[in-house]
């Protein structure tokens, strides 16, 4: 587990389709990342992923999704995961959301980006840590920039935004372990 301030991202394990099913299929939730109408999956679907990705070889594999809980009571408010690792050229793209709307705000998704950011560099061997991020979604933009992470660039109509109906801009942006080293004690987290 990775312990934070006031969080711990535990591993994914069976059952927690219990709380990704209602998660993933709120539009209200989910329209940030241009899913209107959520994921429409099932449980079934849910938890079918869950088993591939916990019985997977690998220790680290290509991709791998944790629980945010609330360290002081353990109980869920998010997800967060890492995807598209690449050992050759040490990279990779993560994902993070808190799920429980009267737990945003809080503090809980900075906390839990720090310490997931710190453990990518440390236990993957990374270089750099991308994303990618609607261009409306300010809200995670501003909390990447406290972070560390750079603007690259416009991936212009890089994804399609089913709340429109239309394709969208999509904000490239990225960290360096040598950045993330300079700044990460100096962040008050």
């Amino acid at each position: 587990m990775i312990y934070g301030k006031n969080i711990v991202i535990r591993q994914l394990e069976l059952g927690d389709e219990e709380l990704l099913h209602p998660w993933w299929n709120n539009g209200a939730m989910m329209e940030h990342a241009t899913f209107a109408f959520g994921t429409l999956q099932s449980k079934e679907c849910i938890r079918k992923s869950i088993i591939d990705e916990i019985i997977g070889q690998d220790v680290f594999p290509r991709n791998k999704r944790f629980i945010i809980c609330i360290r002081e009571t353990m109980q869920p408010i998010g997800e967060i995961n890492y995807c598209g690792w690449n050992a050759r050229n040490q990279n990779c793209e993560f994902g993070i959301k808190i799920c429980e709307v009267e737990e945003q705000g809080k503090g809980y998704g900075q906390d839990a980006l720090y310490h997931f950011i710190d453990f990518l560099f440390r236990s993957l061997n990374l270089n750099k840590i991308e994303l990618t991020s609607m261009i409306d979604n300010q809200r995670a933009h501003k909390l990447y920039k406290k972070l560390g992470f750079k603007e690259i660039g416009i991936i212009r109509d890089g994804s399609f935004d089913s709340r429109t109906g239309s394709f969208m801009d999509v904000l490239y942006m990225d960290l360096l372990k040598t950045e993330w080293i300079e700044i990460k004690n100096k962040l008050e987290i």
